[in-house]
Parts: structure tokens; sequence; C-alpha cells
């Protein structure tokens, strides 16, 4: 009995025994009480951050948190323990670059598809088509308004400028040129329709083709045709060939051919003799023979002495005689000298033209291999080539042709090579007397013999 009571009795604490224990808690336990005032003292510090962003922030709105909701929904209130919550939706936080809105990225261009005219910030670099085709006209534009003004003002530093400008445009510039073209016919119109032909693509032939032969008859149109004939891009011969056969415009036909001959080579040779064989009608082969009498490009040389034969050959045909004629007006030294050597094996009474067509030889590259013939050349001797090679002089009137006639004359014992000479130095004395005078007032009895221009 006495150890049961003693036993209640201790488990009963006496009231300086709970005294002691409440302040041995309170020494020990007093840091937590902290707590409360620093989680205080923070809501306060969060809530001054908060109210500076929303007065930095576009409209006072806070960044949208991805999957959230914008609007700050914190009440600060204390939970059901009695801890008070912290705010998290007024806590500034990053939002993700790829859930940002178009309000919230501002001018940053958004991700996706670069032609898509709905993912490109107004601006980018990344224009759509449709822009790029709108800032080409207007570019056109402002060129074509400034050529207005330099041609006016005859400043021809500025005409040319505006001329490689609209030339580096190249096909983006097709459109709007061929409607400048098609729309007026001022001498801006004509400048529009150069640029076209310096371009010179599919494209831009087709345009200028295309106008060209819209346009009525009369000077605006020979001007125009004279720019188009002008098209020099290799790109566009089977365009400009199919012209010539497809259009019943002369003017086209014209241009298209005369555009055709300054860029022939053994390709467009090859291709007019298939359709020249081909041809169904006679228009049509002779439409072909006029395209090979108008190349006056030297990469054709070769194609064009293969089309025209043995030098030993004495019949020709159209094409053939078209290839000479087009060899004349090429004029390189293998021309010249084919011509001489066809002309020497021509049967009498039967190289009339083809001598004609000698004479007329007008280009530079074609002086020295006249010359060289003029003089009585191992690969030129006989009376028809030489005296062909003597006429063709009059078309290089210089002091130093002149002596050489002059010693032609004087020490041939050839009466149609002499003859030859003394009509050439009559034509020289005649047009250019100021140059008969220099060469005859100077004594000059060197050998001017030419060197064989082959051989240089």
């Amino acid at each position: 009995m006495m150890n049961k009571k003693r036993h209640k009795k201790d488990a009963t604490p006496s009231k300086t025994n709970s005294s002691v224990d409440k302040k041995n808690l309170l020494k020990k336990e007093w840091p937590l009480l902290l707590i409360p005032a620093l989680v205080l003292i923070a809501l306060s510090v969060l809530y001054t951050a908060h109210r500076s962003l929303q007065e930095e922030l576009p409209n006072g709105n806070m960044p949208n948190m991805p999957g959230g909701n914008s609007t700050a929904t914190a009440t600060g209130q204390p939970d059901a323990h009695g801890n008070p919550t912290v705010p998290e939706a007024n806590i500034p936080v990053p939002a993700d670059p790829g859930t940002m809105t178009a309000n919230q990225t501002g001018a940053m261009p958004a991700t996706g598809d670069p032609n898509s005219s709905d993912t490109q910030a107004p601006g980018s670099s990344g224009a759509t088509a449709g822009a790029l085709g709108s800032r080409d006209a207007s570019a056109v534009a402002n060129l074509a308004s400034t050529l207005r003004q330099a041609l006016q003002q005859q400043d021809h530093a500025r005409i040319k400028q505006v001329m490689d400008d609209l030339a580096a445009l190249g096909e983006d510039a097709v459109l709007e040129l061929g409607e400048i073209i098609a729309s007026g016919t001022d001498e801006t119109a004509l400048w529009a329709a150069e640029a076209l032909a310096r371009i010179g693509t599919p494209a831009a032939a087709a345009a200028l083709l295309d106008t060209l032969e819209q346009v009525q008859d009369g000077p605006y149109k020979e001007q125009l045709a004279k720019r188009t004939s002008n098209i020099s891009n290799h790109d566009s011969w089977p365009l400009l060939l199919d012209a010539v056969q497809a259009s019943e415009d002369r003017a086209v036909q014209r241009a298209a051919a005369t555009s055709l001959g300054r860029m022939a080579d053994t390709a467009v040779v090859d291709e007019i003799v298939a359709r020249y064989d081909a041809a169904s009608t006679p228009e049509e082969a002779d439409l072909l023979v006029q395209v090979v009498s108008n190349i006056s490009s030297s990469k054709a040389s070769a194609a064009l002495r293969n089309l025209a034969g043995s030098v030993s050959s004495t019949t020709l045909d159209s094409l053939q005689q078209a290839a000479l004629e087009a060899m004349a007006a090429i004029g390189d030294t293998q021309s010249v000298n084919y011509l001489l050597q066809r002309l020497e094996s021509s049967p009498p009474g039967r190289g009339s033209r083809l001598y004609n067509t000698i004479t007329s030889i007008d280009r530079p590259q074609a002086e020295a291999a006249l010359r060289y013939a003029a003089a009585g050349s191992k690969g030129v001797s006989a009376e028809q080539g030489r005296t062909a090679a003597i006429s063709a002089l009059q078309n290089y009137p210089s002091e130093e042709t002149y002596r050489l006639l002059e010693q032609i004359a004087a020490s041939s014992d050839n009466a149609a090579v002499v003859t030859a000479a003394l009509r050439t130095l009559e034509s020289i004395e005649k047009n250019q007397p100021a140059i008969a005078e220099r060469a005859t007032s100077k004594a000059d009895t060197t050998d001017l013999l030419p060197v064989d221009p082959l051989k240089k």
C-alpha cells in the first residue's frame, strides 16, 4: 500500500517543479519565437519588390508563369496551422521563351517557318515573299524616279549608277521594268528596256520581246528594238531562236536575230543547222539563213568554217553562203585566211560575190591578216586573193597602210595587183587626204612586209 501511494505521489509534479520547467523551456526555445517576425519581414520585402516591378512593367502586368495565371491571387492569410502563406504569384519568375506570347516577347521574332506571314515579327529580317516583292517593286520605282531626274539633268554619272543598280536587282526587277516599258514611250522607258537587256535572263528577254511585239509600229518601237537587240546573256539563246521562228513581227525577228548573232557559239550554230535541215517551208529556212548571216561572235568561227566546208569546194548553198558572210563580219585571222583561200579556189567568173564580201571586211582584228595577204604572203599568193586583200585595206586608212600600198604598186610585176594598189591609194587620198600628205612627206624605204599574224 505504501509503495503504491508513493508512486502516485511521485507522478504528480509539484508547483515548484512546474515553474522551474517553464523557465528552462523559455531559455532553450526562445529563438523559435523569431520565426514569425522573420516571415513578416520577408513578406514586407517581397511586397515592396512586387510594387516596384508593377511600376516598371507595361500596364503593371506581371509576366505569366508557364501554365499559370498572371493575376496575383495570394492573400498572405495564415494557413490552417496559423502560419502565414507566401504570395508566390507575386514573385517575379522569368517566363519560358518557348511559351512567351507575342505581347510578352515584344519585338523579338517568333520561332517557326521563316516564310510564314503569321510567324514573322514586323520589320524582322525573315520577310515574306510578298514583302520582298513589294520592296523590290518599291526599289524599282525609286530608281525609275531617280533615272527620270538624272535624264532631265543630263547627269550621266547618276544614269550609269541607276542602270547598274537596276541590273543588280536581276530578275526581281523584271516585272516592274516591263510595266514601265509597256506604259510609257519616253526616254525613261527606253532606259528601262536597256536595263532589261543587261539583265538578259530568259525571263527578262521574254518580257522585252513580248512588250516589243505589242508596241505599235513607229519610232518608239524602232528604238525599243535596238535596246532589245543588246541582250547578251547566253542562257537566253534558245528563247531568242524560238522568237525568230515563232514571231510574225519583223522587229522582234530582227532584234532576236541580232542578239543571237552576238552570243552565238558552236552550240548555237549546230542547233540552227539542225533546224534548217528540218525546215518544212522555204520561209522558215530563209529565216534561219538570216540568223546565220547575222552572226558576229568569234566563238562561232570554227563552227562556221566547218559549215562552209572545204576551201576547195565549188558549190555553196544559201546556208553556207551565209556562213561566209558571217566570217567576214567576225574578221578573226582564221576566218580571213579561209575566205581568201576559198576565193583563190573559185572557178573563173564565180568568185565575184565572195570578192565583194572580203572587200567589205572592216573589223580591227582583220587588219593584220589583210595586210599580210596584200603584201603577197605564201598562203595567199594568187591574183584574186591578193587583190581582194589590197582592196579591203581602204577600210583601214593609215600612214603605214598608205606606204605599204606604195611599195606594192612600185615593186609588183602583176598588173592586177598594181591596179588594185593604185585604186586603193586613190581611195585613201580622196577620203583621208591628210593621211596621204603625211605619208608622202616622209621618206621611208623600210620594208613594210607584215609579219604573219598566225605566227605572232
